[in-house]
């Protein structure tokens, strides 16, 4: 588990969210995490590291002990709070094909501990690993991740999702009618894990806002989110690309990133350097690939795509995106739709690879 992951601070904010509801002290719950209740404003485009989530869930459950908390939290979230990637579920034929989306992009999903989807006899069972986590959260966690399933599974299908069973294995379960309540169905305690046991009726049944060129355009772009780390393996370098990757539609600056991480510029700059990973290479490969994305798989204009890369302009574009190519934009996008390789146009994941 990389507990220095960047990720969304969507769970942090409904966790603040929850303890404002009971009543507990939002300061208390920042403790230790290195975040103010400021920076997580809810305009704000903040990212934080797993290890800070954590901090915050420990310091909630310490406020607020009491059984089912999980349950509380998990009713704070919708399809959205997936951003890019609930759009993509959204879209699919089922919710088999929802789910295969969601463990595909699994970087853009906001679990905090191991998912697992096994196929049974009459359905699939999809459960989390809260092993991962200290006691104290294991319980939280675990509940609110069910909670959520089932909340995200019901806007998919647009009806009420009733799981075939709920199996828990918690160290201090709630009363067994506050689940039963919750999930309206059996509800297994002292099992082996905890799951969510769906049938196949739910997941074949077709989603009423299935929509295949939608699906593919969101799938497009989860694949662009998601591809953008494969090939880098020093640390910090890993963390400014997902903070790049996160922000690509309106990429932060080497200030803004280094605020993010918690350093300052400075270090930011000498410690890319020592790994050979300089952040503007960084950011051009970010812009590139996405520039690629948008261009073969989009008829937006040059001057549209500029604007979603942060350029002023879409000369100012044309004139990067040669750099990285060797070809104009329209050429690139003429090359590609025609199927032509006579151009020979260099991949830019190759023209920007490490220890370049």
């Amino acid at each position: 588990m990389n507990w220095r992951e960047v990720r969304d601070a969507t769970n942090v904010r409904y966790l603040l969210s929850t303890a404002r509801t009971l009543g507990c002290s939002v300061q208390a719950c920042l403790q230790g995490s290195g975040l103010d209740e400021a920076m997580l404003g809810a305009g704000g485009r903040v990212r934080v590291q797993r290890w800070q989530e954590l901090a915050v869930i420990r310091n909630l459950v310490a406020q607020h002990p009491e059984p089912g908390l999980g349950i509380r939290v998990g009713g704070c979230y919708q399809l959205t709070s997936l951003g890019i990637l609930g759009y993509t579920m959204l879209a699919c034929r089922n919710l088999h094909e929802a789910l295969l989306v969601s463990t595909q992009f699994r970087e853009l999903t906001l679990s905090i501990c191991p998912v697992q989807v096994l196929p049974f006899d009459g359905g699939v069972r999809m459960s989390l690993d809260h092993s991962v986590l200290p006691p104290d959260a294991q319980d939280m966690v675990a509940e609110r991740g069910l909670a959520v399933w089932k909340r995200i599974f019901g806007e998919l299908l647009q009806r009420p999702f009733v799981p075939l069973r709920v199996e828990l294995v918690l160290s201090r379960p709630a009363a067994i009618e506050l689940y039963e309540d919750y999930f309206e169905c059996p509800v297994v305690s002292g099992a082996a894990s905890n799951a969510v046991l769906i049938g196949d009726a739910d997941l074949v049944s077709e989603l009423p806002l299935a929509n295949a060129l939608t699906r593919n355009a969101c799938a497009a772009l989860c694949r662009q989110l998601c591809e953008g780390l494969e090939d880098v393996v020093s640390p910090l370098a890993r963390q400014v690309l997902q903070v790049l990757i996160s922000h690509s539609g309106e990429p932060p600056t080497a200030v803004a990133v280094a605020a993010t991480l918690g350093i300052s510029e400075r270090s930011l700059h000498r410690r890319l350097a020592a790994e050979g990973q300089p952040f503007r290479q960084l950011d051009e490969r970010v812009r590139g690939r996405l520039a690629e994305r948008l261009l073969g798989d989009s008829d937006l204009g040059l001057d549209a795509i500029a604007a979603q890369l942060g350029y002023s302009e879409a000369a100012s574009f044309s004139r990067a995106f040669k750099r990285w190519t060797g070809l104009a934009p329209s050429r690139w996008r003429t090359a590609q739709r025609e199927g032509a390789s006579s151009f020979g146009a260099p991949a830019i994941i190759n023209t920007l690879s490490p220890g370049d």
